[in-house]
């Protein structure tokens, strides 16, 4: 007998034998040898420890049952009156695959395990209601629901709930959403008077402290991670010169999923399109089996739910291009590979679809590929630089909360008057800013905003001086869009003078310009409820200060990416073709010294400025460089963003001069509030849900919170 075997029964032995009995003969039943080292350590600590729990484990490493398998044995050794194991999960197909995995055991432990979302049947809901008990699932919208429209029985719901589990946690932290399951579990405690445990899984964690300090709010959070992940990693990235290598693009990729069971993950809906469309034309063309699909938010959940189920239960190859509805823990079986479709939006995009791939054989395996324009093919060095961050030095980014949620504010206001009823203004003031989500607002900036939205018939104050629910907030909180708080991706039909323009994903402020079919037009009307955009000729040049669209790029990556062209490292997991552009991109940036030097001369009186910031700081310095004022002061005659990472001038100032006056400007604006006076409201996007009913001043704080980063700058000089 060897050493390790006797150590994995002595770990069985100490803890194993304290799960319910048919969970015992469960693991027996699969065959382990084994529960797995953080297994073991959530059990002792769900078991034994009082505080809250986050479990930080790799993709298929058993965080589930580490977490249920001491849940259910304790829920079935003191049964509750009401739910006891409140989980909340980010996607509707989680819940129905977690649902599926945990049938058996709950039907073993006469437990019943509820679903609860847009897909699950009234009269299931219903039953529910009748009789709480047993294990709940839900996502944040339809546990929104159930706060709003029947708070009565949130007190026998929840009165004895004992455990909360949040999964992938690293999906909500920095969001609206996250902060939304935060004020929502306040008002569960609050109705229900319970103290549960809360219990936080992710496969895809950066910053333990950040997850930790948002899964506790200030109570003691144990932290278990996983070991030193010693699995190998296969990653290829290869690449495409754009117009006469697209065609070599195609067959290539054709190729790599070939008899292969793969996702193919892209940054874009249009983009999974445009790929499968190739690939089942390259299949005909070579009359082999069309086995290509789609799978993105804007199909149908039943075309969606069969894709899956060919991923889980079919043995042949099968390929399937995606956007980030594939990234999430769905059992979808076991793949060969991970393909990526041009850099990855970050690196915790990258991780998370890394740990889709290597059940099969063992081994991860990732493959890059993308067709890009010649030059600094920041491209190719932006997925080298993610590559690197994560690799060598196990970096992830995290999103961060944004400390002025205004649009999540009036959703919550409402979500509560219209549930609780009438409110004096104190107790409405007492009852809302004590939400975790809310600690940065003060009275004064909660009673403007309350006065707002008395002004637009969404509250009403009474003769007796109460706030209740106004007209507005009856319509808007009776449709069941209103549970979430992320913007609506649904498409809303351009009009101009009766004629169907096209169609966009999203709400601009009225006012605003977009582009649309190669022509400017300025928004004269939304209408929502028809998702209609009534628009007229615009200004041509009209710049917005953020389009919405795809993810921020961290300061850090972009410092990365700055390494990565001034280094002379080669990268094993470069083909030939990337490693032929990596050394052209680099001899160019060592031409126009972009490493070396942030302003960089183009011909006279023009220059480049490459600051090497992130998104918040880009869009910050271009805030700055747009203010008419400074624009005199630095002599500014024309200015263009070319990338995410910088900007063109033209000016009448000499590169030393304009340098030195920037320098000077810089120092005015350190804090967000030294730069609310440069924020043009007209051109501020409503990025969030509820944004179209705050006043000016609040998206300015909003938005300046949120969106900007006056300290970034400070690394200019």
């Amino acid at each position: 007998m060897n050493t390790r075997n006797s150590t994995y029964r002595y770990q069985m032995a100490s803890h194993f034998s304290r799960l319910a009995p048919f969970i015992r003969e469960f693991i027996y039943d699969k065959k382990w040898f084994a529960l797995k080292d953080i297994q073991e350590a959530a059990i002792a600590e769900i078991l034994d420890g009082d505080s809250h729990i986050l479990i930080g484990a790799g993709t298929a490493s058993g965080k589930t049952e580490a977490c249920f398998f001491p849940v259910i044995s304790l829920l079935c050794e003191n049964r509750p009156p009401s739910v006891g194991a409140l989980y909340i999960g980010p996607l509707k197909a989680l819940i129905n695959d977690q649902a599926q995995r945990l049938a058996s055991l709950m039907e073993q432990a006469a437990l019943p395990l509820w679903r609860w979302h847009g897909d699950v049947s009234a009269h299931h809901k219903k039953s529910l209601l009748e009789k709480p008990s047993g294990v709940l699932q839900i996502t944040p919208e339809s546990l929104e629901a159930l706060l709003l429209r029947s708070p009565a029985m949130i007190r026998a719901m929840f009165g004895s709930l004992s455990f909360v589990i949040i999964d992938e946690v690293h999906s909500f932290l920095g969001s609206d959403r996250g902060s939304q399951i935060l004020c929502q579990l306040a008002r569960i405690e609050e109705a229900a008077l319970c103290r549960p445990r809360r219990i936080g899984l992710s496969a895809t964690l950066g910053d333990y402290d950040r997850a930790v300090q948002w899964l506790g709010r200030g109570s003691s959070v144990a932290l278990i991670r996983e070991g030193k992940n010693r699995r190998r990693i296969r990653i290829a990235v290869d690449h495409f010169a754009k117009g006469r290598e697209e065609q070599a693009y195609h067959e290539t990729l054709y190729r790599e999923v070939l008899g292969r069971r793969s996702i193919i993950f892209t940054n874009s809906r249009i983009e999974a399109e445009e790929t499968i469309a190739a690939m089942k034309e390259l299949a005909a063309r070579r009359r082999d089996k069309d086995r290509f699909f789609v799978h993105h938010g804007s199909i149908t959940a039943s075309l969606r739910t069969e894709t899956e189920r060919e991923l889980r239960d079919s043995s042949g190859p099968v390929t399937v291009a995606a956007t980030a509805t594939l990234e999430m823990g769905i059992d979808i079986g076991k793949l060969d590979r991970v393909i990526q479709i041009g850099p990855p939006l970050n690196v915790s995009a990258f991780v998370q679809r890394l740990g889709r791939s290597g059940r099969l054989r063992g081994k991860p395996e990732i493959y890059f590929t993308s067709v890009e324009e010649s030059g600094l093919s920041l491209g190719l060095v932006k997925t080298i630089a993610i590559i690197e961050l994560y690799l060598k030095d196990k970096w992830i980014e995290q999103g961060e909360e944004n400390p002025l949620p205004y649009s999540l504010l009036v959703h919550q206001t409402l979500s509560i008057v219209c549930s609780l009823g009438a409110h004096s203004p104190a107790s409405l003031v007492q009852r809302i800013l004590s939400l975790p989500a809310f600690a940065n607002f003060s009275e004064q900036d909660f009673d403007e905003l309350m006065n707002h939205l008395i002004s637009l018939d969404l509250l009403e104050k009474t003769q007796e001086g109460e706030i209740i629910a106004g007209i507005e907030a009856g319509r808007l909180t009776g449709h069941y869009s209103f549970y979430s708080v992320f913007a609506d991706s649904g498409e809303y039909r351009v009009v101009s003078q009766g004629r169907e323009i096209g169609f966009i994903n999203y709400i601009p402020p009225e006012g605003s310009n977009i582009v649309l079919a190669g022509r400017y037009w300025k928004v004269d009307l939304v209408i929502r409820r028809g998702r209609e955009i009534i628009v007229s000729a615009g200004e041509a040049g009209s710049r917005k200060l953020w389009t919405g669209s795809g993810a921020d790029l961290h300061k850090t990556v972009a410092g990365r990416m700055r390494k990565v062209l001034a280094e002379n490292t080669l990268y094993p997991y470069l083909s030939a073709r990337a490693q032929t552009r990596l050394a052209q991109a680099r001899k160019l940036a060592c031409s126009m010294s972009i490493v070396k030097d942030i302003f960089v001369p183009l011909e006279p009186q023009v220059f480049a400025i490459f600051p090497w910031l992130g998104s918040r700081g880009m869009r910050t310095l271009l805030l700055i460089l747009q203010n008419s004022e400074y624009r005199k002061t630095l002599g500014i005659q024309s200015l263009s963003k070319d990338s995410d990472l910088s900007v063109t001038v033209s000016s009448t100032l000499a590169i030393p001069r304009f340098k030195t006056e920037l320098a000077e400007i810089l120092k005015k604006h350190v804090t967000p509030e030294s730069l609310y006076p440069l924020i043009d409201t007209a051109k501020i996007p409503h990025t969030g849900k509820f944004d179209t009913y705050l006043p000016n001043h609040a998206l300015v704080k909003q938005y300046a919170a949120a969106m900007l980063d006056a300290e970034e700058l400070s690394e200019i000089f």
